[in-house]
């Protein structure tokens, strides 16, 4: 029903408030919802739906990147690394700064970066707080981490958000930019949404402050992920 309430009401803003499908931007979770909906949309609006940007919250992210990632220094042309790239470049940045594979599971320090990364936290803010040795170590191998994705100029899945919100924190031209394409901005499954993407959310709706999100808590799956309800609990 989420994905039915987006579409019905993208296609009423379209064909009876006459606005222009290039001003509405819809995104999801997953490419499963974005096919889904840009499916729905095509069944109702036929060519029309062409124009509307319709795509997972990372999708949408990594096209602004590849646009406009130069003003941060990142090339349009960098890759990403899928989970594999990630694991393989954790064990190498361990063997750099000597940390002990058998005593340390490479796969718990990603998920700390990972989780540092989706609520905003440099590598520098992660030094600033850390309170155990296991943050020590947590900071040293994300240091080497970030270097060998520059090295491979690539980005992670977490990157492509965390690097927008900084995009559009440090290059207001850049955000303006894209709140005046995308005036009326959508959410689908809004209860999984992380700090990075409930940010971004709100700096794309801050002038026109037109945002609709559908979600349902009962369907709230993403808590290891640094999910958090109290996004769909406070939106009002």
């Amino acid at each position: 029903g989420k994905t039915r309430v987006i579409t019905s009401r993208i296609a009423h803003m379209i064909l009876h408030r006459d606005i222009h499908p290039r001003k509405i931007a819809a995104v999801t979770f997953t490419n499963k919802a974005a096919n889904e909906m840009t499916g729905r949309l095509n069944s109702v609006l036929s060519k029309v739906a062409l124009d509307i940007t319709a795509k997972t919250f990372h999708s949408f992210c990594a096209l602004i990147l590849r646009i406009d990632g130069k003003h941060i220094g990142i090339p349009s042309d960098f890759s990403i690394f899928d989970d594999d790239d990630q694991i393989s470049a954790i064990k190498k940045a361990m063997e750099e700064v000597q940390v002990d594979p058998k005593k340390v599971a490479a796969r718990g320090i990603l998920s700390s970066i990972s989780n540092a990364k989706s609520q905003l936290i440099s590598v520098e803010g992660l030094a600033l707080n850390k309170s155990s040795y296991y943050d020590e170590i947590v900071e040293r191998v994300f240091r080497s981490y970030e270097s060998i994705l520059r090295k491979s100029n690539a980005l992670d899945f977490d990157d492509l958000l965390a690097k927008t919100h900084f995009l559009f924190d440090h290059h207001s031209e850049v955000l303006t930019k894209y709140q005046n394409r995308f005036e009326y901005l959508m959410v689908a499954e809004f209860q999984d949404t992380k700090i990075a993407q409930y940010n971004i959310a709100r700096q794309l709706a801050n002038k026109h402050r037109n945002l609709c999100v559908v979600g349902d808590p009962d369907q709230y799956i993403y808590s290891c992920r640094n999910a958090s309800l109290k996004h769909i609990f406070s939106f009002k």
